[in-house]
């Protein structure tokens, strides 16, 4: 699977494509950003019955250069840490392995540095079968993150990026 990253200047189709579903994420511009296009799927018929089910107008606000995002990350630097966050896949795409294969070729950014994320509990037994674990000592940065979270509501869980070859 190839990513592409966004450089600042480029991110205005995430915007639109996190906008429309993941309303609640906010792009800050130290976050790098990754996006996966339909055009780079190896799955044609996935493309083909999402754009048959999409209305002109999700699929003119999706388009840039004939491309329309499949899906998207992104890596937030919190001091030496990396926090994944923001794995979003298109509705008309999910379950059909895309986030896994997304995740997959995150590894080797992910293993560049002690990497983390917080998701909803039910989805640990995802994130653990793709290398993330709960920490043994998780560092304080993100232990107050966790607690902000908390305290608006949010029960988030914490998860350290394991390397295979080092499990």
């Amino acid at each position: 699977m190839k990513l592409d990253w966004l450089d600042n200047d480029s991110r205005a189709q995430a915007f639109t494509f996190y906008k429309a579903f993941m309303p609640h994420a906010r792009i800050a511009k130290k976050e790098a950003l990754c996006v996966v296009y339909f055009g780079e799927l190896t799955e044609q018929a996935s493309k083909t019955q999402t754009i048959e089910h999409q209305t002109r107008q999700e699929r003119k606000s999706l388009l840039l250069e004939d491309r329309q995002i499949a899906a998207a990350a992104r890596i937030r630097p919190i001091g030496p840490y990396h926090l994944l966050t923001g794995l979003l896949v298109h509705p008309h795409l999910r379950g059909q392995g895309l986030g896994t294969s997304l995740m997959q070729a995150l590894a080797p950014t992910l293993g560049a540095a002690p990497s983390f994320l917080f998701c909803e509990a039910e989805l640990t037994a995802f994130y653990h079968g793709l290398g993330f674990m709960l920490p043994n000592n998780p560092p304080s940065e993100l232990l107050q993150l966790q607690r902000r979270y908390q305290t608006q509501g949010k029960q988030l869980v914490l998860m350290h990026y394991q390397e295979e070859s080092s499990t």
